[in-house]
């Protein structure tokens, strides 16, 4: 009888384990990718190139809500599917789209890291002068203290409108003197591409206001 009750105790172990580590091994993966991005950003020489962002303008209240009806609308349907196959069913299913969700979020860590490479300030001197052809104005529409989170390290936000583009762009600038800038005032900004898509500001400097 014990021999006979070792075997369904020994599949549940290993039913058990193989769940655990399908719980909790692509968080840890995603983390541990994460890590080793952020320590090669902090070997590299210089601060890293901060991205530009376009203003996220919505025309009506239903370009807000629909976000949270697609989120209601996928839960529905994971509900009815369940309901009706069962749990047992469903599990692997379900298993394998929660490891195609944290490698697809280890993914865009690494294609984000990628999109960077190359793009960092340099120190300014008389002998490597920054390339005039490169620098475009820009008018600060507001400006925004952010504290730090776990996204970010916090600064000033800026809401500029460039001169050579027609949205209104969004930039966190942790540097200290960003938080003097207000609504107004221009600025010269160095822009760099990214590798495979984006903008990012690799330089900039405060203008005078240009007079009436």
């Amino acid at each position: 009888m014990d021999r006979l009750n070792a075997g369904p105790v020994a599949d549940s172990g290993r039913v058990s384990q193989r769940t655990a580590w399908l719980l909790f091994g692509p968080p840890a993966f995603m983390v541990g990718v994460r890590w080793i991005l952020q320590l090669f950003e902090d070997r590299q020489g210089g601060l890293p190139a901060l991205p530009l962002v376009p203003v996220s303008t919505t025309d009506s209240p239903l370009a807000l809500l629909w976000p949270v009806a697609l989120a209601l609308a996928v839960l529905l349907a994971a509900g009815l599917v369940i309901h009706r196959l069962g749990w047992r069913r469903v599990m692997p299913a379900l298993g394998v789209l929660w490891l195609l969700l944290w490698l697809g979020g280890s993914a865009a860590l690494a294609q984000r890291h990628l999109n960077r490479q190359g793009l960092f300030l340099r120190e300014m001197t008389a002998s490597a002068p920054a390339p005039q052809p490169q620098l475009v104005k820009a008018r600060v529409i507001s400006s925004q203290f952010k504290p730090a989170s776990l996204r970010s390290l916090g600064g000033t936000e800026l809401v500029l409108q460039v001169s050579s583009l027609e949205i209104p762009q969004r930039v966190l600038i942790g540097d200290p003197a960003a938080a003097t800038l207000k609504p107004g005032d221009t600025l010269a900004l160095q822009l760099s591409p990214g590798r495979f898509d984006g903008r990012f500001v690799t330089g900039w400097q405060a203008a005078p206001s240009a007079s009436p």
